[in-house]
């Protein structure tokens, strides 16, 4: 494969027009098959044109880029993501593994875009990963959702109801899952910290993310202590203990 069609979705046209001339003069392996400005045009254009790539603007009028998405259940295309900044949008594209741009588009970050999907472009596995975001959009807070992990082995997906508590570990986070299986990941623990906030995890400590239906216990000892289904007593930070308290309470 020497190049890969792709789809540039923006509601402006400039932004399209910009993106353009940056993927023709500098990603020559880039083959520009379609631009749309609406979610109408660009889901004909999906249909029409069968893409490698869709480079796709997150804020579109009447709807989102994410709702595209959930036209195309079990997509044989890339996303690219290309936006302003928004911790929404971002934390879900990182909560899923995928790519994105933040406008202005930086020729060096398209550029390492770009020669990142030539070489995931052969692995269906990105395909899961997207399959993974649109349903994580369908059913926000679901605990349900897969969270996607990356480690030295590849990437993981993991039920988030699954992760008793998270672990910093020198640049990198212990996953504690049931049955004293263990994940690590090369995300650091303030990276797991924005993405699972949302699904009632508290930080407990500088080094401990707990969630809350796997606390058992809260004891005294020590200063404060979580014991967390998996038998594991987790130290509370006394900065944070009478906060973690409030936030305990109102459940």
């Amino acid at each position: 494969m020497n190049t890969l069609k792709a789809i540039l979705v923006d509601d402006e046209p400039n932004a399209v027009d910009s993106l353009a001339i940056l993927l023709n003069e500098f990603c020559k392996e880039i083959q520009i098959v379609g631009k749309a400005n609406t979610l109408a045009e660009a889901q004909t254009q999906i249909n029409e044109t069968d893409p490698d790539i869709v480079f796709l603007d997150i804020e579109m009028p009447n709807g989102s880029g994410f709702d595209l998405l959930t036209l195309f259940p079990n997509p044989s295309f890339k996303v690219i993501f290309v936006t302003a900044y928004d911790r929404y949008a971002i934390n879900a594209i990182k909560f899923s593994a995928l790519d994105y741009l933040l406008k202005p588009v930086a020729v060096d970050d398209l550029k390492e875009a770009v020669a990142k999907a030539f070489s995931e472009i052969k692995d269906r596995g990105m395909f899961d990963n997207l399959k993974n975001l649109v349903q994580t959009l369908q059913n926000p807070r679901n605990r349900k959702n897969k969270i996607t992990i990356p480690t030295q082995m590849g990437i993981e997906l993991v039920e988030v109801e699954s992760i008793i508590r998270c672990e910093s570990a020198r640049g990198f986070t212990i996953l504690h899952l049931p049955k004293l299986k263990t994940i690590v990941s090369s995300r650091d623990l303030k990276s797991f910290q924005e993405l699972l906030e949302e699904y009632d995890f508290y930080r407990v400590h500088d080094s401990h993310l707990v969630s809350y239906y796997h606390i058992e216990r809260v004891l005294n000892k020590d200063g404060g202590v979580v014991l967390t289904s998996d038998n594991f007593e987790v130290p509370i930070a006394r900065r944070r203990k009478n906060e973690f308290i409030e936030w305990l309470r109102n459940f």
